[in-house]
């Protein structure tokens, strides 16, 4: 069943700004950007209650890596913890990637589809539907010769849809040399 998000609104008028957690990290995901590659961060992060998460007190990692080049930035509760703290993660690769590209095809296969923006179209692969089943549930799509990926517990099923779509419809960053 296609899933449809609409934006009320001129996307022109969006802002490019990142969700506040992410401002005082800005430097170093851009600094470990492979080159090449352009990082979508939502403009809100959308978390329930469900989670029970003060945002304030998240810790933001940023993983790169060269080959396949890679980012991904990813949000915990804890730093050290004999149980898993990871709460979410953003990623991107180009579209050069097979493994990706791969990923991508069984998410158009098995996911329902979500309008991103008029011309991005992304595809929610939910989790505890999958055999064997998972806790998380992602979102995939293309978009300027990239591949992003959202991925937070299935319990977040409408703002990982959010997140994706304002992620699809802000600016992306680039590299920054120092």
């Amino acid at each position: 069943m296609p899933i449809v998000i609409t934006l009320v609104g001129n996307p022109t008028e969006l802002s490019a700004r990142p969700a506040s957690v992410f401002i005082p990290h800005l430097e170093r995901i851009q600094r470990n950007l492979p080159v090449g590659l352009a990082m979508r961060l939502p403009g809100q992060l959308r978390l329930g209650n469900a989670l029970d998460i003060d945002e304030t007190k998240l810790i933001v990692q940023v993983f790169p890596s060269e080959t396949p080049p890679s980012l991904t930035v990813s949000l915990f509760t804890c730093d050290r913890n004999p149980y898993p703290c990871l709460v979410g993660s953003f990623s991107v690769v180009p579209t050069s990637t097979q493994s990706a590209r791969r990923d991508l095809q069984r998410h158009q296969d098995l996911g329902d589809r979500i309008t991103l923006t008029p011309y991005v179209q992304g595809y929610l692969l939910e989790g505890p539907l999958q055999n064997p089943s998972y806790s998380f549930s992602t979102v995939m799509w293309q978009q300027n010769e990239m591949i992003y990926t959202v991925s937070f517990p299935a319990i977040e099923r409408q703002n990982i849809l959010l997140m994706a779509l304002s992620m699809a419809q802000e600016q992306p960053l680039y590299r920054r040399v120092n």
